[in-house]
């Protein structure tokens, strides 16, 4: 039984250390500069009965070569996580170039002031990282209706 346990114990312990969605990272947030920067744009667009369409452009440069996901974070009033979902990158504009990765979501004009991107890039030249992209702070006000 002792041999079994062991062999258990090992096996836990090689999924936890393997399984990158199980890792931690560094998560800090990026202004408009430091994004630009970094060659990520947040650009947006009418979408119908479905609000604002918002979107990311970048280029898998940089500590960008590792992307491995992007999530749509939505928080209340007062910060309040609510809802994060993964996004899927896909092209948004027709044509776009086959190097532009593009993640984007749609939403109602007066939830975007809480609403951010997440990207995130395990193993990249930074480690393990995660940058959230503040809506509010790309868009003008009159975008988000304040």
């Amino acid at each position: 039984m002792k041999a079994w346990l062991k062999i258990a114990w090992v096996l836990v312990q090689l999924v936890v250390t393997t399984v990158p969605g199980l890792a931690l990272i560094s998560v800090g947030n990026l202004s408009e500069d430091q994004a630009r920067e970094l060659g990520i744009v947040m650009k947006h667009r009418g979408n119908g009965d479905a609000g604002i369409l918002v979107w990311l452009e970048f280029k898998k440069t940089g500590f960008l070569e590792k992307f491995t996901y992007c999530e749509l974070q939505l928080r209340d009033e007062k910060g309040k996580h609510l809802v994060s979902a993964k996004l899927q990158p896909r092209p948004v504009v027709p044509q776009q170039a086959e190097d532009v990765v593009s993640v984007s979501f749609s939403a109602d004009r007066g939830q975007l002031a809480h609403c951010a991107f997440m990207v995130v890039a395990y193993g990249s030249s930074r480690g393990d990282v995660g940058y959230v992209l503040n809506v509010k702070d790309f868009l003008d006000a009159k975008v988000w209706g304040r």
